[in-house]
């Protein structure tokens, strides 16, 4: 009786340390979703990266550990201010008070200003995010601060408020990507957007104003850009009209010109036929133009008379004699 209690006891105690044992092995299996990376560590130190989505396994600790990382997740972080609660289509969101040490940087030209900017970003790489910086969220945002304050000292306070603000938000998201590469982050910036940016309340009304004055200003550009437009093409318009004008007046002298010649050519032509005769006769047609309406004698050298002009005139007065 005690031997075969002493077998049963043996066989319980190993059937326990076998359901121990898969109790332990089964701790090792492991789920990697979508959009995850599962980084496996042995003793501490990395062994593997798991991107594949589904059921995994690992040695059961102590010996190796799995660290999950959503890679597709973009995360945000604000600068200058702080969301307590998002907004809805039906309120508003909520923001708490941060220090105004924060937000106030220096511009260029050696103003102050309140930069409120939120950043955007991923992980890229789960075991340089894991391993090679401690405390990441507190790394990246002093990093992040660090970029917008470099960046708005090296512009002035226009360009910060309005005019350059897109080049500006270029300028902080390639500075900043830069040190998470330094760093070995392995974290990819998405996006950052400056979203306010405002002068501090002592000298509020007197940026108003200067707001106020280059509105004005963009109005007046805007008014002569109008008038330009509208001026413009008439001013075309009529400048055509002159050329085309002078070009047919061009055409028509020339055509005139040639008629000119071909006429004297034809009176060269008979001159040079009858010289004497084209003479007298050039010369009786330029009398009948100088002297309308009167009667004319035409006399010659040898005292004779050429002609009379008119010849009715000349008729009527014959026959009177």
């Amino acid at each position: 009786m005690a031997g075969w209690f002493s077998r049963f006891s043996k066989q319980i105690i190993a059937l326990f340390i076998i359901l121990a044992a898969l109790v332990w092995l089964s701790t090792g299996f492991y789920t990697v979703k979508s959009g995850e990376e599962a980084v496996v560590l042995r003793f501490g130190k990395h062994n593997k990266t798991v991107s594949k989505a589904g059921l995994n396994w690992h040695l059961p600790a102590p010996i190796e550990s799995v660290s999950k990382v959503n890679i597709m997740e973009v995360k945000r972080f604000e600068i200058g201010y702080k969301t307590l609660k998002e907004g809805s289509p039906y309120e508003y969101p909520v923001y708490g008070d941060v220090s105004a040490e924060e937000s106030l940087m220096l511009t260029g030209d050696e103003n102050l200003v309140h930069v409120e900017a939120a950043v955007q970003y991923k992980i890229n790489n789960a075991v340089d995010y894991l391993f090679n910086v401690s405390n990441k969220d507190k790394t990246l945002k002093t990093a992040a601060e660090s970029a917008i304050r470099r960046v708005v000292a090296n512009h002035i306070l226009d360009e910060v408020l309005t005019e350059n603000r897109s080049e500006i938000q270029r300028e902080i998201k390639e500075d900043l990507q830069e040190i998470c590469n330094q760093y070995r982050m392995g974290i990819y910036i998405v996006d950052v957007s400056l979203q306010d940016v405002y002068p501090p309340e002592e000298v509020d009304q007197a940026f108003k104003d200067v707001a106020n004055a280059r509105e004005d200003r963009n109005s007046y550009i805007n008014e002569a850009e109008s008038y330009r437009n509208e001026v413009i093409p008439k001013a075309r318009a009529n400048a055509a009209t002159m050329i085309n004008n002078a070009m047919a007046y061009k055409e028509k002298r020339i055509a005139e010109a040639k008629g000119d010649v071909a006429n004297f050519l034809q009176i060269l032509e008979e001159y040079q036929r009858g010289k004497e005769v084209t003479r007298v006769r050039m010369y009786l047609e330029v009398m009948e133009e100088i002297l309308p309406g009167i009667e004319k004698y035409i006399v010659g050298s040898d005292g004779n008379l050429i002609k009379f002009l008119p010849l009715e005139d000349s008729a009527a007065l014959k026959g009177q004699q």
